[in-house]
């Protein structure tokens, strides 16, 4: 009988020393050893939100530049040839459609969270090479008429 309530004790001391750090935080007592420190976490959110921040700056710059430059051709197409003009306004009307597709990926990156912001970088960085390669190749299509 003594050893069943040496036993007892033995395995209450036990469950009481698992328990209680789990105890102490749910009571609002010291953090756990695998909890990640406040600061740490306000770090990874600052430097996550100066990342979006730098990449959405760079991909604005990138998108006026096509901007202007597609303004600029579409000047330079007045006085092409009538040919070239037939089949630029085509290029240029699906130069249009891809920019305002990208302009609405750049909505939704800009308020993406966390979790889905890579994605929505990774689309975004996709769109604006596909866009670049389209204006490349008018561009050079017009140059050698």
């Amino acid at each position: 009988m003594k050893k069943r309530g040496v036993h007892l004790v033995v395995c209450t001391c036990l469950l009481a020393l698992v328990l209680l750090p789990g105890v102490k935080k749910a009571l609002g007592g010291e953090e756990s050893e695998t909890e990640v420190p406040e600061h740490s976490q306000q770090t990874a959110k600052q430097k996550f939100h100066e990342e979006k921040k730098e990449f959405e700056r760079e991909a604005k710059d990138k998108i006026g530049k096509f901007d202007r430059e597609m303004d600029e051709l579409e000047a330079k197409l007045k006085h092409a040839g009538a040919e070239a003009k037939t089949e630029a306004k085509e290029q240029m009307r699906e130069l249009r459609e891809k920019r305002a597709a990208l302009k609405k990926d750049m909505k939704k990156l800009k308020v993406s969270g966390r979790k889905t912001w890579h994605t929505f970088k990774e689309k975004v960085e996709h769109s604006m090479d596909e866009l670049e390669e389209s204006f490349d190749r008018m561009r050079n299509k017009l140059r050698s008429e």
